[in-house]
C-alpha cells in the first residue's frame, strides 16, 4: 500500500513537470526544491496515518479472537473470529435446551403410638427433624423431537436410617404429541400404574399415601405412549425383580395406562382413568415387605382414579386392588389364608386465594387384607399448604391411624403432627 501511493506521488509530480515545462523553466532550482520536499511531507504524513489505521485494526481483530496471527492475513483472522463467533452461537443454544430443577423438604413431625399390647418397641412419643426430600432434576431438548430427563433424589425417612442419593428417573424420550401423537420412552422410571393423587406432603412417615407404598414401581423399562384431544393412553415393559417360580429372568412383566381429561378454562376439570399391572408384586411396597425372593404366580392388579375440580374445590378418588390372591407365605390376612389387598384415597378441599393460596384439604384412607404391609386400616387427615413466596410452601397438618388387630408392629392407633418446608424451581 505504502509503495502505490508513493508511485502515484511520483506519477502526479512527473506529470506536472511534463506538463507544464515551460513553467518549470521559470522555477529556479530552490523553488524546485522547496515543492519537492513538501511532497515528501504529505507522503510522510499518509504513510503515518496509514500504519495507525493498520494498528488499531489488528488489535480489535487480537481483542475479538486471542489466537496466534503470525504469518494470517486479515481474510484468514476474519475467519478465524467468524469461526469462534459460530461456536458461541451453538453453545447458546444449548442452554436454551436444558432445564435445570430442583426440591428441598424440610420437615418435623410429632408422633404418640398406642399399641396394642402396650409391648411394641413404637409404644411411646417421637419427635424428630430431618431433611426429607433432596431432589435435582435436568432435561435435554437434544433436538423438537428427542428429550433427556434425569432425576437424582435424597430421602430422609423420619426416625429411620439416613438416606442415600440414587439415580431416580434417567430416560430418553423420542417423540413430539404436539405435532405427532405417539411417543416412545426408555430407561429407568416409574411406570404409570394408579396416579398417586395427594395433596398432602408425601415424605416418608411424615405422610406417604397407601397408594404410593402400594403401586409405586421404579423399573428400568420401556413404554409407548399415544396422546391427543385429552385421551393419554400408554403401555409398558420390563423385566421386574421379582419372578415368578420355575420361570426365567426375561422381560415379562407389563401394564397399561389410560385416561381422559376435559376443562372448561376457569370452570372445571375432570380427568379419570384406569391402570393394570401384570405382576403388582414388582412394586416398591410389595418388594419391601414379602418375605420370598420369588412367589408362586404373578398377581395381576387393576386401579381406577378420578380427579374433578370446580372453581376453587377440588376432589380426589383413587382405589387400587389386586386381582388375586398371594400364598399364604407370600402375604397372609388375619385369618392366615392368602390375601387379597386393596387400598383407597379420598381427598376433598380448597383453595383459598387470599393473595398467596392457601389449600386445605381433608382426607380419608385405607386398606383392606393389607395389615401384612403395616398400612393402616383406616386413616383420616386434615393439611394446609400455604404459598408463602414463589416456589416456597409450608405445610402443616394432622393424621390419626387405625391399625388392623394383625398389624406387625402391634400398633393400635397412631397419631401423627408435621410441618413441612418445601422449597422447588
Amino acid at each position: 500500500m505504502k509503495k502505490v501511493i508513493k508511485v502515484i506521488l511520483c506519477l502526479l509530480v512527473c506529470g506536472s513537470l511534463f506538463s507544464f515545462p515551460a513553467f518549470a523553466e521559470e522555477m529556479s532550482n530552490y523553488q524546485l526544491m522547496q515543492e519537492l520536499k513538501a511532497l515528501k511531507e504529505k507522503t510522510r504524513m499518509l504513510e503515518e496515518k496509514l500504519n495507525k489505521q493498520e494498528k488499531v485494526s489488528t488489535e480489535e481483530i487480537s481483542k475479538e479472537a486471542p489466537i496466534r496471527l503470525e504469518g494470517q492475513g486479515l481474510p484468514e483472522r476474519v475467519r478465524r473470529i467468524e469461526e469462534k463467533m459460530e461456536q458461541k452461537g451453538v453453545l447458546g443454544k444449548w442452554a436454551d435446551k436444558v432445564t435445570l430443577s430442583a426440591l428441598m423438604e424440610v420437615g418435623a413431625v410429632y408422633q404418640d403410638v398406642d399399641c396394642k399390647h402396650g409391648n411394641c418397641e413404637a409404644d411411646d412419643d417421637q419427635s424428630d427433624i430431618s431433611l426429607t426430600t433432596v431432589e435435582i432434576g435436568l432435561g435435554v431438548e437434544v433436538n423438537e423431537w428427542v428429550n433427556l430427563e434425569l432425576v437424582y433424589l435424597y430421602e430422609d425417612a423420619t426416625f429411620g436410617d439416613e438416606g442415600s442419593v440414587d439415580l431416580d428417573v434417567g430416560t430418553v424420550t423420542i417423540g413430539n404429541t404436539e405435532k405427532f401423537p405417539f411417543y416412545f420412552t426408555a430407561g429407568k422410571m416409574f411406570v404409570p400404574f394408579g396416579a398417586l393423587l395427594t395433596h398432602f406432603p408425601d415424605d416418608p412417615l411424615i405422610d406417604q399415601p397407601v397408594t404410593l407404598c402400594f403401586a409405586e414401581t421404579s423399573e428400568k423399562a420401556v413404554l409407548v405412549g399415544f396422546e391427543h384431544s385429552g385421551f393419554a393412553v400408554s403401555g409398558y415393559t420390563f423385566n421386574g425383580d421379582m419372578d415368578e417360580e420355575g420361570s426365567n429372568n426375561s422381560i415379562e412383566a407389563f401394564g397399561f395406562d389410560a385416561n381422559y381429561t376435559f376443562s372448561r378454562e376457569g370452570l372445571f376439570e375432570i380427568m379419570v382413568g384406569g391402570s393394570y399391572i401384570s405382576n403388582l408384586a414388582d412394586s416398591d411396597g410389595f418388594e419391601d415387605a414379602l418375605p420370598v425372593d420369588e412367589i408362586r404366580h404373578y398377581i395381576d392388579g387393576a386401579a381406577g382414579y378420578l380427579h374433578m375440580d370446580y372453581g376453587n374445590f377440588f376432589f380426589d378418588a383413587e382405589y387400587m386392588a389386586a386381582l388375586d390372591e398371594f400364598e399364604p407365605n407370600e402375604l397372609a390376612e388375619e385369618s392366615g389364608d392368602g390375601a387379597e389387598p386393596s387400598v383407597w384415597n379420598i381427598e376433598v378441599g380448597y383453595n383459598w386465594n387470599w393473595g398467596k393460596n392457601l389449600e386445605i384439604a381433608l382426607k380419608y384412607a385405607g386398606s383392606d387384607e393389607a395389615e401384612a404391609l403395616g398400612f393402616p386400616e383406616d386413616r383420616y387427615g386434615i393439611n394446609f399448604n400455604q404459598e408463602l413466596f414463589e416456589g416456597v410452601t409450608a405445610s402443616v397438618g394432622y393424621l390419626h391411624d387405625e391399625y388392623e388387630d394383625a398389624d406387625p408392629d402391634d400398633r393400635d392407633e397412631r397419631d401423627t403432627i408435621y410441618g413441612q418446608l418445601a422449597i422447588e424451581f
